[in-house]
Order: C-alpha cells, then structure tokens, then sequence
C-alpha cells in the first residue's frame, strides 16, 4: 500500500509546483528534489512491497518508507493549508511574502530533513542487497510466498478429499457441469471443443467441484485423456505442458515440450484438460494453443477467480453458457453438515451445547466452504493437543478468540493466506480501493454511487487520457474487484450497471486486517473506544450503535484524512463542537450520520480547506448556513439533504464541486423578502459548476433566473417542489442537458388537492438527443401525452409516471420502447379503465409494477406481450376483479407479488381460487 499512497503524494507536489510557483521561493529546490526522490520511491516500493510478507528484513523497509511518505504528506498538506489562508487574509502580495518568511524557512528544513531521510535509506547498501538477495531467492526457490500459499490450498483440498463427499453442497452445479462436459453425442456441433469456466471466489469450492467432476465415473469413461494442473499467479508454461503430457500418457514428457508437442498429442485423443486457478488471461492465451479442436468432444475445464478470464476462454468455444458461477452457501444445515465432516474426532458425539458452540462458529465463516473445512481442521488440532481439557472449554476458548479464523500460519489449516491472495496480486491501483470497504460496517449493502465519491474524494481514481470521467474509471475500477471475486454486487440498475455492492464477510475481515497493517484506516465500535484507542491510521470510522450517550472529543490526531460516524454522535454543546473541527485539519471525507444536539455548524468548519467530501444527509440540524461551506474550495461532494438550507450565494464559487444534494433550501432574496420586504429576484449562480455531475434540488425562482443549461457535465439531475411556472425554463435547460443519464421531476402535488393544472413538460422536451438518459421519473400531470415512441428517449430503461392523470391507455406508446426494462405506473398515472398489453409489445420489459390505480378495472395481455416479464407487482389497484387470461403464458415471470387487493387475492388462493391456474407456474407468490 506504500506505493499508493507514493502516487498520491507525488501527484500533490507535482500540483504545488506548478500552481503555487510564487510562494516557493527558498523551498522550490527542496520540492523539487522530494518530487525526484518520489519518482524513485514510485518505482522501488512496487516490488519491495509485494514481498514484504514473505520476509521481515523488507517488511520493515517498507515501513520505513511509508512512516517518510506520510510525514511527507502532512508538510505538504500543512503548506498547502498556509498558502490558502494567506490568500484569504493577505490582498497585499508584498504583505504575503514578508508573513511567509519564517514559515517558508521552517518548512524547508523540514523538507529537507524528509529528503535526507529519503537518501539515508536509499544508501543503506545492506537494505538493497538484502532486498536483491530476496529477489533473486523468490525467483529460485520453491517456497516463496506464492508456493507456500499453493500448499496450503493443496493441503486443504487433500483434506477435503478425504472427507465424507463434502461437495454435496453443490450437488446441482456439479451435475450441470458434467452435463456440459459430456454434450456431444447426439450432433457434430456439440462435438466441437469446449471451454467450461467455474468462477467464483477464493475458498468458494471451485477445486473440490472441478475435482469431483474430474473423478465422475461417466466423466472418467468418456475421458481416457485426462490432465489436472494447478496455475496459481506464478506458473512455468514448460511445467505445465509437461504435466499435461504425463498426466495424458505420453512417453515424450521428459524432454522439451511445447505448446506444439502437446497439440499433436492431443489431437489423436478425446481428452478433458483441468486447469485450476487461472488468474489473469495472459495465462489463458499461452496456454490456449496447445488444446486442438479434432471435432470429438475434447473438453477443457478452468477454475478462475476473474470474470474476465472465464469470458475470454468462452471466445474459444462455438456454444455459450460456459461458465458455472459458484456463490457463498446460504443453507445452515449444509454448512453444518460440511462441518462436521470436516471434524476428524467423528467418534465423539456433541452434546447439545456443543452444537450450539458449533453453529456458532459456523456462522462465522459466511458460506464460504473452504472457510468451514479450516474450522473444523482448527478445531480437531486444537482438541487433540489439549487432550487432557474437555472439548467444550476448548471450543469455547477458540469462539472468544474471534480473530483466530483471519490470523496469519504458516500451517495448511490457514484460510487467510489463500483468500488474501486475490488481495496480494492486485494491480496497485485497485488495492486502496479494496481496503475502502473495511470503513464500512460488515454485511452492509453499499451504495456504488457514494462509494464512488469516496475514492475520487481521497485520489485514489487515477486521471485517464481521452476526457474519461473520474466515475467512469471508478466504475471501470469497481467491475474490476467484481472480476476478481473480491466484491460481490448486491443490485444492478436497470441498464445493467451496478448500483449496490458489498463484500463477502471473510474477506471483510481481511480487509481490516491489511489496513490496519498498512495504518490505511481503523475500525471502531463506539465513540468511547475511539476517545481511547485512537493510533495513526489515515481513516477512521466509528460505528456508534449504543443507547447511552457518546461524546465525541477533540482530537490533535493530523494524520487523519477520513473519519466516518455511522449512528448518533452526541455534541453537548457549540463550543465544544468548534474545538473538535480544529484538531482534524488535514480531513479530506468527513461524514456523520444522525448526530444530535447542534442548531448549526460552525464556522470553523470552514477551517477544512482540504475537504473534498462533506455529508450530513441524515444529521438532525435545524439549520445550515453555508456561508461558512464557501471556504472549501477543494470540495467535490457536498451531501445536505434533510436539512433547511441558507443557501449562500458564495457556495456557486466552489468550482470543483461533482455531487451536490440540497432540500429545504432557502435563498438570500426569499429570506430578505419576509424579513425586510425586498422582492428581488435571486439567481442562483449554479452555471459556475461546470464539474458538476449529479444535482438533487429544491426547485425555486432560480430556475427561471437561468443557468441549468450550462451544466453540460450533468449525469444525474432531480428537482423538487416543482411548479408550473418553472416548466417554460426548465423544457429549455433539460432539451439542452444531453448527457444527462437519470432525470427526474417532482411536481407539487397532494392526494387530497391534485392540482391537475400543474403540467409535467414531457411533450415539448425534446429527447431525441438524450442517448445517454437511461431512467426517467416524472411526477405530476401531464396534460398531452406524446403519441409517438421518439417522445421518449431512445435507450431509455427505467421509467417511472406518478400522479400523471392520463386519460389514455400509456400502453400502446410504452410497449414499444425497445430498451425499457422497468415500468412503474403509480398513483392515478393513469384514468383510462382498460389498458391492453398488445402482441410483442414490451420485449425487454423485467419489471412492472401497478400501485394504486384506482380507475383500472381490466387489463388484457395478448399473446406474445412481456416475453421477458420476471417480476410482476400490483398494488392497491382496487377495482381490477380479475386476473388477466395472459398472464399464464408468461412463462419468465419469477415473481409476483399482490397487496392491499382481497378480491383479486382470493381469485387466486391456492388450489380453490377462480384464477390459480393463471398464476401457479410462478415459482414465487407473495399475497398480501
């Protein structure tokens, strides 16, 4: 992790030399020379980093070096600090430079202390040659990190082997990928060579399946040609095709075999090739050419942790659906089972408390098999060297020692080591992103979009030629881990795109465990043991889930760049709150989530000026003056929604903003006119933020004082409050607004008062130009509903209409919107009583949902309509008497789901009801 944090740390003082050059005078040569010696540093700690665990002499090298890197990081962002401050202060340039003197002084004695530093630990020759030495050992020997984590997996599966058939827990997808290896005897194309992927993380069971698969009868049969091969991330080619000629009989294996040698050998057989842990496609594409496709059947058979792998090894196949995608087990009683076959004292039988303990301790490994294998292992050691302690008191002591499962062995019963392994061989520029997830509470689903900011916010997305956005290589940057099995997504978004994640709960733990190595960040579970305990890691996050009341206190603690408070955070007064914010100088994220007992922030918080994301969305404020936020002019993110905003003109002056959630504002000119009767009209300024990515807004009168259409950056855009006399400007700003991705427009409205003269502009936006806008909300009433698809936007996918008062059946126009995938008609959307789904109407709809309308009374699906359909919800619409006669031939539908309607309920209660035979196809029913 020293070399990210080096990339960081290099590109800031490569910024201050070039924007600062009039306040260096004196320090220039020291920051030049720091920047020279981060280039070097840049280089060296890739390698000296990635064998620190395999050797304590480099270990504390790397230290070293990271204790110089941050040291380095604080003088700067000190300077930097300064340099705004006085800018601030000073109008007078002369004036400026005179003040700075001594500072400047001081700061280049200590650069140059930090430079010297630097040299001193390049110089130590017995540090080189030792990290040289260690080179050149890993290269030759046969123990190095890789190997050693190898055996342990090795070991493991031999265990596992010798085990009771623990992959019974698999049984469906280790018949599915029988079936896929043995396809070919009913037609010539599936005799064509095949690539069968089993993806999946690490200690998931992709060896133990593909074992029990090599070692089927029907398999071992139709396969006289077989090879099993381990790659791991260090492989040789020549080893590898080596083994596959011995393993496939020939007598030409001791010699030098090539890719070439194996394929003539292979051609003259039907063979099945295994090669378990594939890690990245190089090894994929070496190795692809020596399988010849003879038209018999030939099968080869991957485990990968990496999507990108096992898609790219389909390309070699002529069939699709090669790729078997296994996943944490979610069934206790399978786990269990695994477990106690994975206990070797099977003669011992467990009293009802050790069941109990035992379940306990199950759970703790998530699903994860391999996890659950290492338990049973552990425990069956540890019983048989304390023979003479009975076996309740030393499970019990294993339970409390919680973090056994995630410590650091060198003996095969080790876990950790083979699941970090995803972790050790990232590229550099994932690692931080990786270790991000440990600031969150475990088994937490997280928002991609917040994640996101996250990174961009702390520097960790690295600027990309070509004019990408910085979220688009974070989202690059997250498909990656995805890829590699180290973060699973929880949501997609209607186009596909994730829009939840979170991450397996061991590999959580191991997360917090490197990051806590590296002083990358720190968990806490409350205030108190923060106030206690607090050390020098670079992030914090607090997770405050007592009743009692926590007093979050003042802190000197510089290093610290995030600090996270999830759940109340108690302030007990105002100047208290103010002599907090002065110890964090050096934030970059802060957040809090629910804290109590402040009117309004201080103006200290203003003092942040490296704050680059500031959220308080579910803080209890009653009020926000932003005058004090217009200081933070590196902020990116700023998160007030729940709050009464006082919106200072000054906030439109922070150039560098990207995401910005604002409600209950109130403008300078609206408060005036209350107060002192001016009545002038306030524009807003907004058209400053031309970085600006994502705008969630209380409409107003700024609308109409212009600007929106400026924000031509604009991903994400949703205004609220909306009223009739807006939507002349607003038309205008969205038809000019085409990069927008997700629009939505909230209307006044009520459901006692509708005001049916308030028009959504929906017909005289022109969206023809909107190829990128994919999900559109409108609520409110339309008075002209388009009657041509091309009123919509081209790729649109998710659409949602509420309190619309359509008086026209929507279906005809929305049916035929090729890339819709998800519909929600809403309250009173629509008035019309019939609405007719016609034939191949809707054929990428997924998802639709009918809530609360009232007036519909039938609805008719033809033959042909929704061939896609998998989740249906209706909702409240209380005159709809029946089920509709098509909805039986929806054989995709997965999910239906009823409320709040007793007469359509009854119709299909189960067996007896009018309609059931229209509905139980359908694996999942909810009726409520």
């Amino acid at each position: 992790m020293a070399d990210g944090a080096v990339q960081v740390l290099l590109g800031t003082v490569t910024k201050l030399l070039i924007a600062e050059a009039a306040f260096l005078k004196g320090v220039k040569e020291q920051l030049n020379q720091l920047e020279d010696e981060l280039k070097w540093m840049h280089l060296y700690v890739k390698d000296a980093d990635q064998n620190r665990k395999s050797d304590d002499k480099i270990k504390l090298f790397v230290k070293q070096m990271s204790d110089i890197i941050f040291d380095a990081m604080d003088v700067i962002d000190e300077f930097t600090v300064k340099i705004v401050n006085h800018k601030r202060h000073q109008k007078d340039s002369k004036a400026l430079n005179i003040i700075n003197i001594p500072f400047r002084h001081g700061l280049g004695n200590r650069i140059r202390k930090i430079n010297a530093r630097v040299v001193k630990l390049n110089s130590m020759e017995k540090q080189k040659t030792t990290f040289d030495a260690t080179e050149a050992s890993n290269r030759d020997s046969s123990l190095s990190l890789q190997q050693q984590i190898k055996e342990r997996r090795v070991a493991i599966f031999n265990e596992i082997r010798s085990q009771q058939e623990p992959t019974q827990m698999y049984e469906g997808s280790v018949r599915q990928v029988i079936e896929s290896l043995l396809m070919g005897d009913e037609g010539d194309n599936d005799k064509k060579l095949r690539v069968i992927s089993i993806l999946g993380m690490g200690g998931v069971g992709k060896t133990t399946l593909s074992q029990k698969v090599y070692n089927d009868r029907n398999v071992v049969e139709q396969f006289k040609c077989r090879a099993f091969v381990y790659i791991s991330e260090v492989y040789s080619l020549p080893d590898l095709l080596k083994s596959i000629m011995k393993s496939c009989g020939s007598d030409d294996s001791d010699g030098e075999v090539t890719s070439e040698k194996v394929r003539a050998h292979l051609e003259k057989q039907k063979y099945l090739i295994v090669l378990d842990d594939i890690w990245d496609t190089n090894a994929w594409k070496k190795l692809k050419d020596a399988f010849p496709d003879a038209n018999n059947g030939s099968r080869v058979l991957l485990t990968t942790r990496h999507k990108l792998v096992a898609l790219d090894a389909e390309k070699s196949s002529t069939n699709t659906n090669n790729i078997h995608e296994l996943s944490a087990v979610n069934d206790e009683k399978k786990n269990w089972e695994l477990f106690l076959q994975s206990y070797l004292h099977k003669a011992y039988v467990l009293s009802d408390n050790l069941v109990q303990l035992g379940k306990q301790m199950v759970n703790k490994c998530h699903g994860l098999p391999l996890a659950i294998v290492v338990l049973g292992g552990l425990l069956s050691f540890q019983v048989k060297k304390h023979s003479a302690r009975p076996v309740c008191s030393v499970w019990s002591d294993e339970n409390v020692r919680s973090s056994w499962l995630l410590s650091q062995g060198n003996d095969s019963y080790k876990c950790t080591g083979i699941l970090a392994l995803s972790y050790d061989y990232l590229p550099y520029h994932l690692k931080p992103c990786f270790l991000y997830m440990s600031l969150f509470p475990g088994n937490t689903m997280i928002q991609v979009t917040k994640l996101f900011q996250y990174w961009i916010a702390e520097g960790l997305i690295e600027s990309k030629s070509g004019g990408q956005m910085l979220e688009d290589t974070a989202e690059d940057y997250l498909e990656e881990l995805i890829c590699r099995s180290l973060i699973q997504v929880g949501k997609r978004r209607s186009d596909g795109r994730v829009k939840t994640c979170h991450i397996h709960g061991i590999l959580h733990g191991i997360s917090i465990s490197e990051s806590r190595e590296d002083e990358f960040s720190q968990t806490y579970g409350s205030i108190a043991e923060f106030n206690r305990k607090q050390n020098y890691s670079r992030r914090v996050a607090v997770c405050c889930n007592e009743q009692n009341e926590q007093y979050l206190s003042r802190s000197q603690n510089t290093r610290i760049r995030s600090l996270m408070c999830h759940g109340d955070v108690h302030f007990p007064e105002n100047k208290y709150f103010s002599c907090l914010f002065g110890g964090f100088k050096s934030l970059r994220v802060l957040e809090f989530y629910g804290y109590t007992g402040i009117i309004s922030l201080p103006k200290e918080v203003g003092e942040l000026i490296l704050l680059r994301y500031l959220s308080l969305g579910k803080t209890k404020l009653k009020k926000i003056n932003t005058s004090y936020l217009s200081k933070l002019v590196n902020l990116k993110t700023l998160n007030l929604k729940g709050h009464e905003v006082v919106l200072d003109d000054q906030i439109w002056c922070l150039e560098q903003l990207r995401h910005v959630y604002l409600k209950n504002i109130q403008l300078p000119a609206a408060i005036d006119k209350r107060n002192r009767g001016i009545s002038t009209v306030h524009k807003l300024g907004i058209d400053n933020l031309k970085e600006l990515q994502l705008l969630l807004i209380q409409a107003g009168d700024w609308i109409n004082g212009g600007g929106l259409e400026k924000l031509s950056s604009l991903r994400k855009l949703k205004i609220e409050e909306c009223l009739i006399s807006h939507s002349g400007s607003l038309c205008s700003a969205i038809t000019n607004l085409t990069n927008l991705r997700s629009l939505a427009l909230i209307y006044k409205t009520s459901i006692d008062e509708p005001v049916i003269n308030e028009e959504v502009p929906l017909a005289t936006i022109q969206f023809s130009n909107h190829t990128s806008l994919i999900s559109l909300h409108l609520k409110g009433h339309i008075l002209s509903w388009p009657r041509v698809k091309n009123s919509f936007p081209p790729q649109l996918c998710k659409l949602k209409l509420e309190w619309s008062w359509l008086t026209e059946d929507p279906m005809p126009i929305l049916e035929k919107l090729p890339s819709l995938r998800f519909l929600h008609l809403g309250f009173e959307s629509c008035t019309e009583m019939q609405m007719v789904c016609s034939e191949e109407g809707f054929s990428s709809l997924q998802t639709l949902e009918l809530v609360s309308i009232l007036s519909l009374e039938k609805w008719k699906i033809n033959k042909g309509a929704l061939s896609r359909l998998a989740k249906l919800e209706i909702r409240g619409c209380e005159n709809l008497k029946k089920v509709p006669s098509g909805l039986q031939q929806l054989t995709t539908l997965k999910e239906l789901r009823v409320a709040n309607m007793p007469q359509l309920r009854r119709r299909m209660a189960k067996s007896i009801g009018e309609d059931w035979h229209k509905i139980k196809h359908i694996p999942s029913r909810v009726l409520l």
